[in-house]
């Protein structure tokens, strides 16, 4: 009985929050959807990863309100999937178009360490720059979980590639990564925000908060509402240099099993592998609002960053199934 109140009292507590931070118009406005009079150049891409909901989990939850709304402000893929189960794998297809084996049943160091090529050293081999921004991580590149931090939600410090000196430079902490301080907040306002960015809440606010489904899907929610509030109201998002991508790792059904290939076109599109399908929100000033129904993968995130920075694509991002967010129909 006791840990039923507690459950109820935290709900209520949510609410109270929600009645605070939700009350925006039925129409976005500004966020997405405008008409530049000159075709803009997306200069920053910030990557936000949330965690095990399904589309149909989260699109029309009473949970997630805003995510709703943002569906249609904004781009919304209606076909994405992940690309495997658990949570570390697709953190890593994403940014290297790959994962270890070894990294479906979770992550201690040896087990999602990876000597292949990704995002952040393609970057570092053009001159481009990456940061990845810890929400509650305790130090920079910090290689062991520590409530709400988990490592396996930070896929930069699992490439040997990259010089530990590099990963503590570009691999930082964030206390609240919705407060107005902090390293992101402080990018943000500069105008130093990297090339491409890496946004890892913690688990207190992926969904993954151990309160419930409905309680942690509306942590979430409260969350990227938030965290958008502070990306959309600067002058870069305004001008169309920053365009994000919001997606979650993977989802939950009958058929999630570790390993299970979530790229599978054809399982996919048949509804054989409902735990696979995931939202993906593009938001950016100039997206087409509304609904694409083109097939995606969690591999499109890296084909799509590649794409935009003209560089090659790597392993499962250059699969012929692997559609690019570019030239997709979201305006860019």
């Amino acid at each position: 009985m006791k840990s039923a109140w507690a459950t109820v009292l935290a709900l209520a507590a949510l609410a109270a929050v929600a009645a605070v931070t939700w009350p925006f118009p039925a129409s976005m406005g500004p966020l997405c959807g405008q008409t530049p009079a000159v075709q803009p150049t997306v200069q920053h891409i910030i990557i936000v990863m949330l965690e095990n909901r399904t589309y149909n989990q989260v699109i029309g939850s009473p949970a997630a309100p805003y995510e709703t709304r943002l569906a249609s402000a904004c781009g919304n893929a209606t076909e994405a999937f992940g690309a495997t189960h658990g949570s570390a794998s697709n953190y890593l297809a994403s940014s290297g178009g790959q994962y270890p084996s070894s990294s479906i049943h979770g992550c201690n160091y040896s087990a999602c360490a990876s000597n292949e090529n990704n995002l952040y050293q393609q970057f570092d081999g053009v001159g481009l720059t990456w940061k990845v921004y810890e929400e509650s991580m305790p130090s920079a590149c910090d290689k062991s979980s520590a409530w709400p931090y988990k490592i396996g939600h930070n896929p930069a410090i699992f490439y040997t590639g990259i010089s530990a000196a590099e990963c503590h430079a570009d691999d930082v902490p964030v206390a609240d990564l919705t407060a107005r301080s902090g390293a992101f907040y402080d990018d943000l306002q500069n105008g130093t925000l990297p090339s491409v960015a890496w946004v890892t809440p913690n688990r207190n606010n992926d969904g993954e908060k151990p309160c419930g489904r409905s309680c942690a899907l509306t942590s979430a929610d409260i969350w990227l509402q938030n965290f958008l509030a502070l990306v959309t109201a600067t002058p870069a998002y305004r001008n169309g240099s920053i365009l994000v991508l919001v997606t979650y790792d993977e989802g939950k059904g009958r058929d999630n099993e570790f390993g299970e290939n979530c790229a599978n076109e054809t399982a996919d599109l048949a509804g054989s592998q409902p735990s696979c399908h995931v939202p993906l929100f593009v938001v950016w000033q100039y997206a087409k609002p509304g609904s694409n129904s083109i097939f995606f993968t969690l591999y499109s995130i890296t084909r799509t960053v590649e794409d935009m920075f003209g560089l090659p694509c790597l392993a499962h991002a250059c699969d012929p199934a692997t559609a690019s967010l570019v030239g997709s129909g979201f305006g860019f």
